[in-house]
């Protein structure tokens, strides 16, 4: 089946995050984390036979719903769950939360590699918990931890748990399996629970990368790691409220659900409807997406070769983002600026990252050429090149 992502609804005229911001202003939205696309046609189809039910009272996870998100990680991950492991959230950012209160307790310390993914910062904040932020390396030719600064962080005697974002955001990384053994072995040596956000793992665009499940990595790890994953990145359904958290152990499991009844396991009906949907019939539009995204990526990477001074270090391998340095152009705030240009990027500092941006091009090509030639606009005009 041909999937069109060149035509797109209008959603400046819908409830929007990503389009509200902007409302009456010559600003295209390139910023929070979901994609213009319609979604699959089966999970339209989908929810469409089940509104059409009429009756929407209180939901219940079918065994159909767990059979499909264990059909789906096994097929793609090579991991096998059980329906037990399995916990349903509104969304991850609860999860993450959830994570934090039931791993430590107040004062106690989270460590977090940054610039990272906005909730990682905040959310230890917002818990009561100290924040140990240690920063990502430049390897030379691409992003990594840094093992020393990381190490520290988790043998201090305050840390208790570990945020991992994987694939990462906003660096867009997939980290090898190896990388991912030495962090096991960090976090097993100092005993500390991982919390690893894995929402981007069906987004692969670099052919030769292979997402590996952080808890899959042997039993001693799984039994200490709460895995958060959704279908909403992929197939671009954030607004109908549905991840899941999977967590092996029993009795982090259980303490895990206590904390979190009453505050994010209540179901949205057609959330659980389009994750069956995509997980059991959505394969066909999720490859065509990626491919899609890739030939957006080629459009970045080429464009970018015209704007010096804005630098993209190391080409996505995962998801439709892309972390793009401003420091060089010399504005004093290089958010503001692109948004003067007409362009609305995400704020790097808000990820930790000041005199960064990042780009969100999962969008049609059409609107893409054009987010690119005014932020060209804004590269050209920048203090930096005078």
């Amino acid at each position: 089946m041909a999937h069109d992502f060149d035509t797109c609804p209008d959603r400046s005229l819908t409830e929007s995050t990503k389009w509200h911001r902007y409302a009456g202003q010559d600003v295209i939205p390139a910023w929070i984390a979901d994609m213009d696309f319609r979604s699959a046609p089966e999970i339209v189809e989908a929810i469409r036979e089940r509104a059409a039910h009429g009756v929407y009272g209180y939901p219940a996870q079918r065994d159909a719903l767990f059979a499909a998100v264990i059909g789906h990680l096994r097929r793609r991950h090579g991991w096998e769950v059980r329906p037990e492991w399995i916990t349903f959230l509104t969304s991850l950012v609860p999860g993450i939360h959830g994570a934090i209160r039931v791993g430590s307790g107040p004062g106690q310390g989270i460590v977090t590699p940054f610039p990272v993914y906005p909730p990682f910062l905040s959310a230890p904040t917002l818990s009561e918990r100290g924040l140990i932020k240690v920063p990502m390396a430049w390897e030379g030719a691409r992003w990594s931890f840094d093992w020393e600064r990381l190490e520290q962080a988790c043998a201090h005697p305050n840390s208790k748990v570990l945020l991992l974002c994987s694939p990462h955001n906003p660096l867009a990384r997939v980290f090898e399996r190896a990388e991912l053994e030495r962090l096991a072995d960090i976090v097993l040596r100092h005993d500390l629970l991982v919390c690893s956000d894995e929402i981007h793992c069906d987004l692969i665009l670099d052919p030769s990368a292979r997402h590996t499940v952080f808890a899959s990595l042997g039993e001693e790890v799984a039994r200490r790691t709460i895995t958060l994953m959704a279908a909403s990145k992929t197939y671009n359904v954030a607004g109908l409220a549905c991840g899941f958290a999977i967590v092996p152990d029993a009795n982090l499991r259980a303490r895990y659900r206590r904390l979190l009844q009453g505050l994010a396991l209540d179901q949205n009906i057609f959330g659980l409807t389009a994750t069956q949907a995509a997980f059991e019939h959505g394969e066909s539009w999720r490859l065509a997406c990626v491919d899609y995204l890739r030939g957006n990526l080629d459009l970045v990477e080429a464009e970018l070769r015209t704007m010096p001074g804005l630098v993209l270090r190391q080409r996505p391998q995962s998801s439709f983002l892309a972390w793009l340095d401003a420091s060089a152009l010399g504005y004093e705030d290089p958010h503001v600026a692109f948004e003067r240009g007409g362009v609305g990027l995400t704020n790097g500092v808000d990820f930790g990252g000041p005199g960064h941006v990042r780009l969100n091009f999962g969008c049609p090509r059409d609107r893409l050429r054009e987010i690119l030639r005014r932020m060209r606009g804004v590269v050209e005009r920048a203090p930096g090149r005078r």
